[in-house]
């Protein structure tokens, strides 16, 4: 539904496409192409508070306009190259105040992000390299791949489908760990049979996962926002 208001901006890798607040930063961005890192920073230290991450049909720039008033500054960065479709928060919502299907439109994709921000906290939060490792494939799933959610919850499908995992170096900030820790253990979910790249897109074993989704599961079913 943005097609027909936004324009379209390419970004490199490490660009800050959206920093808050800031004046005249209204900017909603739908991601078209890459992945873009989500930051809530802290008034008080360079270390952010939160991080997540918008990768192709989610949101990033002012989405949280749509959803949360907090205040808190937030900086949004290129982790890989981007398109971004961008239009001006306000418009939309303007627009979206008048059209019904726009407004569900509206709600659906402010409840991914909603939803993916909780869950970067879960990864924060785990302990182990390996469990984050699971938990962050896991939140780029749910982030990038329509219908992620369902085919988990389809005992019929044993391969999760993943458009596009984010290189090593941006994972690795996202995650705290080096680029050799991460290469360790991508070599073992692939040694092990739990990921497998075919034909340029990731798959991801259900079964292998599970342990890793069960955690997350209860974050999701008690969400208010869950789509």
């Amino acid at each position: 539904m943005l097609q027909g208001i936004g324009h379209v901006v390419r970004a490199v890798p490490g660009e800050v496409v959206y920093r808050s607040p800031e004046l005249f930063s209204g900017k909603l961005m739908f991601v078209k192409r890459g992945f873009i890192v989500k930051a809530m920073m802290s008034p008080l230290h360079e270390d952010p508070l939160l991080v997540s991450l918008s990768g192709p049909g989610a949101l990033c720039g002012a989405y949280e306009d749509l959803y949360v008033k907090d205040r808190m500054p937030r900086r949004h960065w290129c982790a890989t190259s981007a398109e971004l479709l961008c239009v001006h928060s306000e418009l939309l919502l303007r627009i979206c105040d008048q059209n019904p299907e726009w407004q569900k439109e509206l709600r659906g994709y402010a409840a991914s992000c909603a939803v993916s921000d909780r869950l970067a906290m879960v990864i924060n939060q785990t302990a182990g390299l390996e469990e984050r490792s699971a938990v962050f494939v896991l939140l780029v799933g749910l982030s990038t791949e329509s219908g992620f959610l369902d085919s988990i919850d389809n005992p019929g499908v044993e391969w999760l489908s993943i458009p596009a995992l984010p290189s090593r170096t941006s994972a690795s900030h996202v995650l705290g760990a080096s680029r050799e820790q991460l290469g360790v253990v991508l070599r073992r979910f692939l040694a092990e049979d739990a990921i497998r790249l075919r034909a340029g897109r990731w798959w991801v074993k259900k079964s292998a996962f599970m342990p890793y989704w069960e955690r997350l599961r209860p974050l999701i079913e008690s969400s208010s926002v869950a789509p």
